[in-house]
Formats: structure tokens, sequence, C-alpha cells
């Protein structure tokens, strides 16, 4: 059992919405110190794949390093997380010039540090400003350090901000989970992020000792896991129902003939426990008078 379950829950999350786009390797080790990066993302697909993540899918255009923190970042935090991206830096140009390839810095990756919430006074330090064209809550350092910090819980909540408010905590969390699970059911984003909840869900679940937020976390994902688990029963009745109709006609087809497309309607409107006695009597039928004889008794 991981024993930081949120931090791994955002690194899977990030690992599952980015993937369409790219390449995502998560718990990159980039020196022999074994230091890792949380996050790596390096977009090989068509950037179209992902742009409906909005604010997400704009901080991945380039090579990316996302380090999530639960809690708000500290700046010991915060200088080893640009530590470690120079590192991957010096390691990217070193693998470039083995490869026999000039890279530019444009292409290195972007750091992005994502924090619930920051004090202005370390912002200030780092000289971090407001990002404007990205909204409230997007802070972008002096542009050679290649690094962003985004204060989840200063973002607007809107649709384009959803996938990092999700990493937030308490309330801001809590809508956006509420947002998540309003999302078309054929979503694959909230299929997949539901699915990720579930399993943190579980784990929290599994912990003898949680706290308050943990709690609520727990009580508002309970509805959501059992709703899916439901779902997904339904789902697979669905297909189980599917596959007896197409038998019990195929059946029908050999022993009676070929089936007119009122009779196929027919068939496909009976509820599952019809479909049953109609298997079971099929093998009595000598032809087609008796398949009708047997829909005008039962259908």
């Amino acid at each position: 059992m991981t024993q930081f379950p949120h931090d791994q829950f955002a690194k899977n999350l990030l690992e599952s919405l980015l993937a369409p786009g790219g390449q995502v390797t998560t718990a990159l080790t980039i020196d022999s110190e074994v230091r890792e990066i949380d996050v790596y993302f390096n977009p090989t697909n068509d950037p179209n794949r992902i742009s409906d993540l909005g604010l997400l899918a704009r901080c991945a255009a380039q090579p990316a390093v996302f380090e999530p923190f639960r809690n708000p970042v500290s700046t010991a935090e915060i200088r080893s997380c640009m530590s470690k991206l120079y590192d991957l830096h010096r390691e990217t140009v070193r693998q470039a010039k083995k490869d026999g390839r000039k890279i530019t810095d444009a292409e290195l990756p972007i750091l992005w540090i994502l924090t619930p919430t920051l004090a202005a006074p370390t912002l200030t330090g780092f000289g971090a400003i407001n990002k404007v064209s990205c909204g409230d809550g997007v802070y972008l350092l002096p542009p050679l350090q290649k690094t962003g910090i985004i204060v989840i819980h200063q973002l607007p909540s809107i649709p384009d901000t959803l996938w990092f408010r999700l990493l937030g905590k308490g309330k801001v969390q809590q809508q956006a989970i509420s947002e998540v699970a309003a999302l078309p059911v054929d979503s694959p984003y909230r299929t997949d992020a539901l699915k990720l909840f579930g399993n943190l869900r579980v784990i929290l679940e599994a912990q003898q000792s949680r706290k308050t937020e943990d709690q609520e976390l727990i009580m508002q994902l309970s509805p959501l896991y059992l709703a899916e688990i439901q779902a997904a029963e339904d789902r697979g009745r669905k297909i189980g129902e599917r596959r007896e109709e197409l038998l019990i006609m195929r059946l029908l087809n050999r022993r009676v003939g070929d089936l007119s497309p009122p009779i196929q309607e027919i068939i496909k409107s009976l509820s599952l426990e019809r479909l049953d006695d109609l298997g079971e009597a099929l093998l009595d039928f000598a032809g087609m008078e008796d398949l009708t004889a047997w829909l005008e008794t039962n259908g």
C-alpha cells in the first residue's frame, strides 16, 4: 500500500489524461542519487488528442515536468523541484549530443509545480508573476528558469481548469469531483478519473487513522463508487442480453429459416426471461409457423 495515496492518485490521473497526447513517464530516475521526477510528459502524438483538457493541455504543449503537492509546497521543495529539472535538462542535452543532435532551449522541458495554496511572499521571493493570459492561479518564474507554479485553489471554477482543481483539497476538490461526475457517461476522462478515485477511496478506507478531509472525501466518493459498480453491472448485463439475443436468432435462422425484419424486432423487444423461454421452446419448432404462434402467445 502506497504511503502517500493522494500523491500516487495525482500521478495516475495526470498519466491517464496525458497518455493520448504522448509519452508519459512517472517516477523518472534522473541521476545516480535516485531522485525521481513525479510525472514527465513528452508530446509525441497529435496535440488535438488532448486539446479538450483545457489548461492542462496548454501546459503540456511542450515537454513538461509535473510535480503535484497535496499540501502547500515549501521553499525547499520548490528549490528541489527546480534542481531536478535542471538535472533533467543536463541529461537531455547529454543524450542529444550522444545521438548527434542539437537541442534548443525551447525543446527543454518546463516545470509545473502544482500546489493547493501558496503564500504571496513565497511567490514574490521566487520572482513568480501571475500569467494573466492563463487566468488567476498560474504563475511563471523568470523565463530562463523554465518553471511555473499553479496555485490550484486560486484557479477559477471553470471547465478549463477542472483537471488541475481535481488535485486540490477540501471544497475545491469536492466541487471538481462533482463536475467530473456530471460529465457525459461515455466520457473516457470521466470513466478513468472515477476509477482512480475509486482506488483512492479503497486505500484511504484501509488506513487506520484518517484525517478529517480524507473522511469527507471518502463520504463523497462512496456513492460515486457504488454508482460506477452499478453502471458496470448494467453494461455487463446488457452485453450478456445482446449476446443471448444474437445466439437465439442464429439458432432460429437454422431451425425455421431466415427471420424477417418485423420478426427480428419482436424478438429484440422480448425481456430476458422471455428470451430464455424462447431459447427452450425453439428446440421443438418445426417451421416458421411455430415461431409465429409462440410470439403471438408470449410476445
